[in-house]
């Protein structure tokens, strides 16, 4: 009778022992895929905040097309907008709407 005890104390360990690895498998598997989503947005913010960089560099220079740092950007003006486009899709647009007396 001893030795049957002994054998479930033994089973419950060990079933214990593989709930704990499978959380701790769910739960590393979740914060990898959240870093990865995180390091992913990061990347697409920092693709913009490039954008705007090389556009405002543009704009102070005067220039309709600048290329920097493997982004190419296109400013239009005229009397009331300026646009701020890069490959072809608008990124940015100004406009006076009211004139101030």
């Amino acid at each position: 009778m001893d030795n049957i005890r002994k054998q479930q104390v033994k089973g419950y360990i060990l079933l214990e022992s593989l709930i704990a690895m499978a959380l701790l498998a769910v739960l590393s598997s979740v914060v990898v895929t959240e870093v990865s989503v995180s390091r992913a947005q990061v990347v697409r913010q920092n693709q913009a905040i490039e954008v705007l960089n090389v556009g405002v560099m543009a704009f102070d220079s005067k220039q309709p097309n600048l290329h920097e740092n493997g982004v190419s950007v296109t400013v239009t003006r005229t009397d009331k907008t300026v646009v701020l486009e890069n490959a072809g899709q608008e990124v940015l647009r100004l406009e006076i709407l009211q004139e101030t007396p």
